[in-house]
């Protein structure tokens, strides 16, 4: 029964990956070399690590694990760096939690991280609704949020 229960996550949660991506995977040998040699030389130890292209090909992300073990992403494009510290779902921020609660209360929040852009640190969350039944899930109204560092809402923007 167990193993039933872990499949069916493992099921809803690729679905769900699927329908949110508007990203695709790529190898290492077909991302721009400047932003491979940037890559390597801040993160040294870094393991797990899968790259990502947008859809027109103006930004490259690579997800990878940290030496401290921790989730991170880094985005790439012309016009700078982005660094994302992603957050454990247990360690979410409760202002950021009420705040979608309260504001988007059919929404669940599907990532949460810290950005660091040019020096500014601020927090970024990406919620959506969830339509449909059991494996056929879709997420629906797509919305991304950036909060100051101690909660205040900053933006809301809508996902293409």
């Amino acid at each position: 029964m167990k193993k039933i229960l872990i499949l069916a996550a493992l099921i809803i949660m690729g679905q769900t990956v699927v329908f949110a991506q508007k990203e695709r995977s790529i190898k290492e040998a077909d991302v721009p070399v400047r932003f491979v040699k940037d890559f390597q030389n801040q993160n040294k130890d870094a393991k797990n690590i899968s790259w990502t292209v947008t859809e027109d090909s103006t930004h490259y992300m690579v997800t990878f694990t940290n030496a401290d073990g921790d989730q991170q992403a880094t985005r790439f494009s012309n016009h700078g760096t982005e660094t994302r510290y992603i957050i454990d779902p247990e360690y979410y921020p409760h202002a950021i939690k009420d705040t979608v609660a309260h504001k988007f209360p059919k929404h669940k929040i599907t990532q949460l991280y810290i950005r660091n852009l040019k020096g500014k640190m601020t927090y970024q969350t990406r919620i959506a609704r969830m339509k449909g039944f059991l494996f056929c899930k879709k997420e629906t109204e797509v919305k991304h949020i950036s909060f100051e560092t101690d909660g205040k809402l900053i933006e809301i923007t809508e996902e293409d």
